[in-house]
């Protein structure tokens, strides 16, 4: 069950800008960590970033801003984040980021337990691999 974990390996600590990459391109990483019934996802995004088109997915996403600006298309309205700010974007709603300034936005990311993005976690030695091939 993805919901397993060992006991024995709690607590674990990781620095996620070492963690492997889940997704990565040109002004663009993204880290996800999990826990029992959540995932962050802790992304990197540079001005150099092509800009994409909006997405959405069946999970509620929060986002806090760590570092930098950043703008995010949400539901066809453009958001301006600060350092610190907050948004949340419920679920099926389209959206889309880009970085504002030369500086690289970090940005943190909270869902749910998705089953889509586990195997990105392989690398957190506390829960049992998604694919016991690996």
């Amino acid at each position: 069950m993805v919901r397993d974990y060992d006991r024995d390996a709690i607590p674990s600590v990781y620095d996620l800008q070492d963690a492997p990459a889940a997704r990565e391109g040109p002004g663009f990483r993204q880290v996800v960590f999990r826990g029992i019934d959540q995932l962050i996802g802790f992304t990197e995004i540079g001005p150099e970033r092509e800009a994409s088109p909006p997405h959405d997915h069946p999970f509620e996403q929060m986002n806090v801003l760590l570092d930098g600006e950043l703008d995010f298309l949400i539901d066809g309205e453009r958001v301006s984040l600060d350092r610190y700010d907050a948004v949340t974007i419920p679920p099926e709603v389209d959206h889309a980021s880009r970085a504002v300034s030369e500086e690289t936005a970090t940005l943190l990311a909270v869902w749910p337990l998705r089953e889509d993005r586990v195997d990105a976690t392989d690398y957190q030695r506390e829960f049992p691999t998604a694919n016991p091939d690996a």
